[in-house]
């Protein structure tokens, strides 16, 4: 009967990060994601034009996440809307369970631990499953096999079928081939100056075995539909001018909540350091340590590596749940137990109704969605025939794709560093536009189906008031213009 509690106290911190990560589809992206899996199902092909959006037409672009786009289709064909938020939670839950084993926590570290994290990863959990999931599912693996290789060196032969799956689902395989490769030389560093005393000859068989495990992890990588296409593309990311412009990769708005969590976190994550470091075990966990401080030094500048970080740092935080363990052990089970039912029931009520998300549908997309999508305004632009010369939001191309065929947007979210040999950028091109940096009067856009929060907005209600256009459509999210 003891045996059995204590098997079932240890499912509740996954229970209770199922039901917490229970969210509706709000991703933006999802319309295309859908497209290019119905796609592939329907040709067995993956595509590789450009055929869903009015700019770059001729543009191939190699689709970093064309793995996942087919198991989102296959999952919302089959189970809809419902179906995504139940995979997205068993991603989410999967990904704390890797991250768990691989820091060795107790259930007490989990029932102290699991909540924050899930506060600081909510953010990107919120809008339910997607790509970027899988790949921190995929890095959380990534580590455990770290974790156990220094036991069992031959386990880590499965980064390489691992990096091969991870290339062909999404395309953050690549910062996970960098923090593998910071793990690998700070791994052969600690070993080379703290235990072989600074002997080459002692190192040199790691330095083989490890540096032969990451050639082939890579080489692997390039066993997908695109090649070295999958490569480029995040190279592409790095110091792009162009992603000034988009949000995720912004720095969080200095004094918001998102950057005091940062600042937060950093300073708790310096205590637990000391604690380490007074403990004499700050040195061995330095391989582990660095890639974790790379990536969430470079979440100050772009958020988008926050969620990645904040799962590699959280496990070096257990000298906080350590703080607050009762002495006695018993004591601790029965806190433990407490606290866990506690945040189970108040997640479990706070979810409830759970049939919501089987209900949920694109009708409920848009009010749930902060992109302010208007289902009455999109059926107006087809009543109407105002699909030519329209210029659209970037927010809703994904959106018009799935569900509005008939309205080819001017842009959606695959392009953002879309760039062609003549060093044209299509978001460059409309975001002038959108932000009324160029003048939408002098293009050659005749209707504009555009949100009220954009700069542009405000200056066709100018042209409207000077003649030259007219506003025939207008609700609190949407607003349609046609040229006079």
């Amino acid at each position: 009967m003891k045996r059995i509690f204590f098997k079932i106290l240890a499912l509740l911190p996954y229970c209770f990060v199922f039901l917490a990560s229970l969210a509706f589809s709000t991703d933006p992206d999802l319309g295309w994601h859908l497209k290019y899996g119905e796609y592939f199902f329907q040709h067995g092909s993956v595509l590789r034009d450009n055929t869903f959006s009015v700019m770059m037409p001729q543009f191939h672009w190699a689709n970093v996440s064309w793995g996942t786009d087919l198991l989102t289709y296959a999952v919302y064909h089959s189970g809809g809307f419902g179906g995504l938020t139940i995979l997205g939670s068993i991603v989410v839950t999967a990904t704390f369970f890797f991250f768990s084993k691989a820091a060795t926590l107790s259930v007490w570290d989990e029932a102290f631990l699991f909540p924050l994290l899930l506060y600081l990863e909510k953010p990107l959990n919120v809008v339910s499953f997607r790509g970027q999931q899988i790949s921190l599912l995929f890095l959380g693996i990534l580590i455990y096999l770290m974790r156990l290789s220094e036991k069992k060196p031959k386990l880590l032969y499965f980064t390489i079928p691992l990096f091969l799956l991870w290339v062909n689902l999404h395309g953050e395989f690549f910062l996970g081939l960098a923090l593998f490769a910071i793990w690998i030389g700070l791994t052969v560093l600690q070993k080379y100056f703290f235990i072989y005393q600074r002997n080459f000859e002692k190192i040199f068989p790691d330095i083989k075995f490890l540096g032969s495990i990451f050639i082939l992890s890579f080489l692997v990588t390039i066993i997908n539909p695109f090649g070295i296409g999958m490569h480029l593309d995040p190279i592409g990311h790095l110091g792009s001018p162009i992603l000034k412009d988009v949000a995720e990769y912004l720095s969080f708005p200095m004094l918001s909540q998102p950057w005091w969590n940062q600042v937060t976190v950093a300073t708790l994550l310096a205590l637990s350091l000391l604690f380490f470091y007074f403990q004499g075990k700050l040195q061995s966990k330095l391989p582990f340590l660095g890639g974790a401080i790379v990536l969430y030094m470079l979440s100050f500048e772009v958020r988008r590596y926050a969620w990645p970080a904040y799962y590699l740092i959280f496990p070096f935080l257990q000298p906080l749940s350590q703080i607050f363990r009762p002495d006695s052990k018993k004591f601790t089970t029965i806190v433990s137990t407490v606290l866990l039912l506690g945040l189970l029931t108040i997640t479990f009520v706070g979810n409830y109704p759970y049939s919501k998300f089987l209900h949920y549908s694109w009708s409920s997309y848009c009010p749930q969605n902060n992109i302010g999508c208007s289902a009455k305004s999109a059926e107006f632009l087809k009543q109407h025939h105002l699909t030519n010369h329209l210029f659209s939001l970037y927010g809703w191309g994904g959106w018009l794709i799935w569900n509005y065929p008939e309205i080819k947007p001017t842009i959606d979210g695959r392009m953002h560093i879309w760039v062609d040999d003549k060093g044209y950028s299509a978001f460059a091109d409309y975001y002038g536009y959108e932000q009324n940096m160029k003048d939408i009067d002098k293009s050659n856009y005749d209707v504009v189906y555009m949100s009220p929060d954009k700069p542009i907005y405000d200056h066709m209600k100018d042209l409207v008031k000077m003649g030259k256009w007219k506003i025939i459509y207008q609700d609190n999210f949407s607003g349609i213009f046609v040229r006079n």
